[in-house]
């Protein structure tokens, strides 16, 4: 059954049976705006099954490392709990983990070219 013929019930029961628990922010959102939780199903599945270059093990890996350097503790946990029913290893999510650490890192130092240009001219 396509998401957009489902209601959002339906839509937050396939979410909970792909995720293995009741996903928290779709169920809050929801009773805010429901009319959002099968657009969010929709991108989700153009993500996921439209587009094909990157395989699905990839994009589960890009979402972790994403939402790891975005700092986001619940987004980094449900995206590992999918990449793991995904078949994704414990050592690619550990990976994936420590490659968005070295990417944030290289990042903070590229953010203070300016003021390390003006350190090394001198005062």
């Amino acid at each position: 059954m396509s998401e957009n013929k489902m209601n959002v019930e339906e839509i937050l029961k396939m979410m909970e049976k792909g995720l293995g628990e009741e996903p928290t922010p779709m169920v809050l959102m929801s009773k805010l705006i429901p009319e959002w939780v099968p657009r969010q199903a929709q991108e989700r599945k153009f993500i996921m099954e439209e587009l094909k270059n990157i395989p699905a093990k990839y994009k589960h890996l890009i979402m972790i490392a994403a939402a790891a350097a975005a700092g986001c503790h619940h987004c980094t946990e449900t995206f590992i709990k999918l990449a793991r029913r995904g078949g994704v290893t414990k050592e690619e999510i550990t990976e994936a983990v420590l490659t968005a650490r070295f990417a944030l890192a290289s990042t903070t130092i590229a953010t203070a070219i300016e003021g390390m240009e003006y350190l090394v001219k001198g005062d």
